[in-house]
């Protein structure tokens, strides 16, 4: 939740359908809502999508459906945003790459948060300096831990994503974050 801000300043103008891939409790989903957004949000995992569904912030904005990004019977090119959060971790990074650049429609966005493992003495420094963060935050009783499943630890390199991102996405932006952490945005043509 820490780099929702990532993918709600991704939000291009005029943008007013959403798919939350992974969704997981609901949060991202809840926020692209609060944006004026119509937002369908899908995870495999039933009991986040529960919590997700009976959170006090649930709206009719949000659709949640317990479901396979991969198999469910989305129309391709249908969404103005394609979002995702700690999610590509859990399946194959290309064919999740792939599956999201099939449901955006032209001019819209996708937006991936993602962790991998370090590649280089600065994915370290920024790993360090994350969870000294994070440690603060904690301290400080303003850090949240989420209950949705995690993979860790993630299959691919902060180099290795970056680099399926390229092939995958031409003229993507690709950038580190804290805590292993990568973000990604993408403009549909």
């Amino acid at each position: 939740m820490h780099y929702h801000r990532w993918v709600l300043d991704a939000v291009p103008s005029g943008a007013s359908t959403a798919l939350d891939v992974g969704s997981g409790d609901g949060l991202l989903a809840f926020d692209l809502a609060e944006r004026g957004l119509s937002v369908t949000a899908i995870d495999c995992d039933q009991p986040s999508v529960q919590r997700a569904r009976s959170d006090p912030r649930a709206t009719d904005r949000v659709t949640f459906v317990v479901g396979d990004v991969f198999t469910h019977d989305f129309e391709p090119v249908t969404f103005d945003v394609v979002a995702s959060i700690a999610m590509l971790p859990h399946v194959d990074a290309i064919k999740g790459i792939r599956r999201m650049r099939r449901l955006v429609g032209p001019g819209g966005v996708i937006a991936i948060v993602g962790f991998a493992t370090p590649s280089s003495g600065g994915d370290v420094a920024r790993g360090v300096a994350g969870s000294l963060y994070k440690k603060s935050m904690q301290m400080r009783g303003k850090y949240w831990e989420h209950e949705a499943p995690t993979c860790w630890p993630p299959p691919c390199s902060i180099a290795e994503m970056r680099k399926v991102v390229a092939n995958e996405l031409p003229g993507a932006e690709f950038k580190p974050l804290l805590s292993g952490r990568y973000g990604v945005t993408w403009r549909a043509p």
